[in-house]
């Protein structure tokens, strides 16, 4: 990379909700460096604020779910399209329709680009299937032609050496995608009253473990009365495996939980909280939920799973789980709430000191640099 001359870069993924949430500062980086930075992705409410960031936005329609052959097709087309009216220098694609028609469209348009595995979600769900089958081949071809493969956990790295789409030479291991410890800072323990309220915050699907965190409320509600259970998340419809409106409002009627809608700032939700509850057993890549709470002192209660044991050292800033055990989750909650003030403060110290040692968003942003330097 030449230092005083300026690239054009794009991001690309599946929603401009997760560029603004969750890569905002490597973007702002880039920029305050003299870059001109595009990101590509539907558009959705997040729209609006990258723009007011002053950075460019390309809209492409992707559907997450569709397999439609057609539908992909042209899907392929309008990136290759898009690639060749732009004309980046570096390219960074996100999530599995990005990773693979994105650097698939970047080849066949000579531009150099990377793939990010932010999670494998359903990809090995239908493995096994035709759509499945053919997925896996477009990866492979996709693997072939990234500069780079990055990786949020080692199991998502091993799966990818083990089919074949990527090899080592090309892999890259990332704790995260950052968190920014100073948005994220702790106010301590303000407590207004004596409930000790238990927050899961995440998409409300059934994998995210929603249902096991509403079983376990339930449970918990026998024998503790001064307890509260809340659901802070997004409901998708068109996620075939999505909870209902009409199971939430159940849910609520029931006493079980307390929803409360969706939030574009997670941060009064944790600082009221006293536990972040998160039984996934979704393929998450490192799940950005548990740093933020982590960040700002929350003891966490989360899985023995990809994505969650990375940030949660067992007993230590939290507990872990076996994955799809209610009794499991019911234990450790009630281990939770019989530690003295004391040691819940000091859990919640321990999360902090890891985020800062671990996930620290500044060395993520020296990784992007690094790369920068090696391919423009």
């Amino acid at each position: 990379m030449h230092p005083n001359k300026k690239y054009k870069i794009a991001f690309v993924s599946n929603t401009a909700w997760s560029m603004y949430n969750f890569r905002l500062g490597i973007i702002k980086e880039l920029k305050e460096m003299g870059h001109e930075v595009v990101v590509i992705a539907p558009k959705d409410t997040f729209t609006a604020q990258l723009i007011s960031e002053g950075v460019s936005f390309r809209h492409i329609p992707l559907s997450s779910y569709g397999t439609n052959i057609w539908v992909e097709l042209k899907t392929l087309f309008k990136f290759i399209r898009l690639y060749r009216e732009q004309d980046f220098d570096l390219i960074f694609h996100y999530t599995i329709k990005p990773n693979i028609y994105g650097t698939i469209a970047a080849a066949l348009t000579r531009t150099p680009s990377i793939i990010i595995t932010t999670g494998l979600g359903h990809f090995l769900n239908f493995k096994n299937t035709l759509a499945g089958i053919f997925t896996l081949n477009l990866y492979r071809l996709a693997g072939r032609w990234a500069k780079e493969v990055w990786f949020l956990n080692k199991d998502d790295k091993s799966i990818f050496l083990s089919k074949g789409i990527t090899d080592e030479k090309k892999s890259r291991l990332l704790n995260g995608e950052g968190i920014n410890t100073t948005w994220y800072q702790p106010n301590g323990y303000v407590k207004k009253d004596k409930v000790i309220r238990f927050l899961f915050a995440g998409r409300v699907i059934w994998e995210k473990g929603i249902g096991e965190f509403v079983a376990a409320a339930k449970e918990i509600k026998k024998s503790y009365g001064n307890v509260e259970f809340q659901v802070l998340g997004f409901i998708d419809p068109a996620n075939p495996n999505a909870v209902t409106y009409e199971q939430i409002v159940k849910w609520q009627k029931d006493n079980a939980i307390r929803y409360l809608g969706e939030a574009t700032d997670v941060r009064p939700f944790l600082e009221q909280c006293d536990c972040l509850v998160f039984p996934s057993y979704y393929r998450e890549g490192l799940s950005r939920i548990l740093m933020e709470a982590a960040s700002m002192e929350r003891p966490i209660i989360t899985t023995d799973n990809v994505g969650c044991k990375e940030v949660v050292e067992d007993g230590v800033n939290g507990f872990l789980v076996a994955k799809n055990d209610v009794g499991d989750l019911v234990e450790k909650i009630k281990k939770f709430l019989e530690l003295s003030f004391e040691e819940k403060e000091k859990m919640g110290r321990a999360g902090r000191e890891k985020v800062i040692r671990n996930f620290e968003e500044s060395h993520i942003i020296d990784v992007y640099k690094q790369s920068l330097s090696i391919h423009l």
